[in-house]
């Protein structure tokens, strides 16, 4: 597997590129966790969501060092 370096802050496609590679279950299981956490205000737009999962993922360690871990295909 090539694997990329990213620079944090993600930006929404690299968000989205991630996701689309993990298995369509986890693809689910994130959906259900954004939804589960999405924010009763309904003007926040899928960016600010994403802005927002970025900051907290940072805010609790995650480093681009640890994210590349995390996707690397173990296969």
């Amino acid at each position: 597997m090539i694997q990329k370096t990213y620079q944090l802050p993600l930006t929404f496609k690299q968000i989205l590129n991630l996701v689309l590679q993990l298995p369509s279950q986890e693809q689910e299981q994130l959906i259900q966790e954004i939804k589960k956490k999405s924010p009763k205000n309904k003007d926040e737009d899928f960016l600010r969501v994403f802005d927002r999962i970025g900051k907290n993922a940072q805010a609790k360690g995650l480093t681009e060092e640890v994210l590349e871990e995390l996707l690397a295909d173990e296969s």
